[in-house]
């Protein structure tokens, strides 16, 4: 959980944002991923920007990162902390199972799976849409120009009980990979206590324990994490 003071003073918005992430790199697991955004992210308008009308801007994404896909939620309020909308944030992520997949039928998937193969499945309109398509496989590493069509390929047997699992295992169960930022301004009804530069935190501290952390802790943080990451697994059993 990072923690930011707004830079600019005359800003009176929160900010919270919330981002789960998939580690599993297959066609299928990106597929899946993409399918459930397509599926929370008029809910969770609705829900927060509709009906608790805590921000004006309430959105759900999904993204790539490092060959990997990340689902993103995110509200900005004048009117609500950013500790609110984090709260409400989660209160939407809990039901999001038994409210939201469950009551979906095995034909209510398949028209999502439709929608989402269809869109995959559009030819290019224009050249540049195309070049920066592959470039990005290039600059990337991947290489996977059929990237796409795979990943369509693999929705086709996607089905109610392969989203609820992915659901589960990327948001319910244990060892889920998420990180919450809230931006804090000094000013205006969504103010709230201003946090600290640092929390504290050193290194050598669990990383993979609930970590607060400041923005002057950012860079002994990532310098941690990648050297976590760099450690052979013999050294670390």
């Amino acid at each position: 959980r990072l923690l930011v003071t707004e830079p600019n003073p005359a800003d009176e918005n929160s900010v919270s944002y919330v981002m789960l992430q998939n580690l599993d790199k297959s066609e299928k697991a990106h597929g899946l991923i993409e399918l459930l955004g397509s599926i929370v992210a008029e809910p969770f308008y609705d829900d927060l920007r509709t009906k608790q009308q805590l921000g004006y801007i309430v959105s759900c994404g999904v993204r790539g990162l490092a060959g990997t896909r990340t689902i993103s939620f995110i509200v900005q309020s004048n009117v609500a902390s950013s500790a609110v909308l984090s709260v409400s944030i989660f209160k939407f992520l809990d039901y999001v199972e038994d409210n939201i997949l469950q009551k979906l039928s095995e034909a209510d998937v398949s028209v999502y799976v439709k929608s989402l193969i269809d869109r995959k499945t559009e030819p290019v309109k224009d050249l540049a849409t195309e070049v920066i398509r592959n470039w990005s496989e290039i600059s990337s590493g991947r290489l996977e120009f059929d990237r796409i069509q795979n990943e369509a390929k693999a929705l086709v047997d996607i089905g109610k009980h392969d989203l609820l699992e992915f659901w589960r295992s990327l948001y319910s169960r244990n060892g889920r990979r998420m990180i919450i930022t809230e931006i804090i301004p000094r000013e205006g009804d969504a103010s709230s206590p201003l946090p600290a530069p640092s929390s504290g935190y050193e290194s050598g501290d669990n990383l993979d324990s609930g970590l607060v952390l400041g923005i002057d802790d950012i860079p002994q943080f990532r310098w941690d994490t990648e050297k976590l990451l760099a450690t052979p697994q013999s050294l670390s059993e």
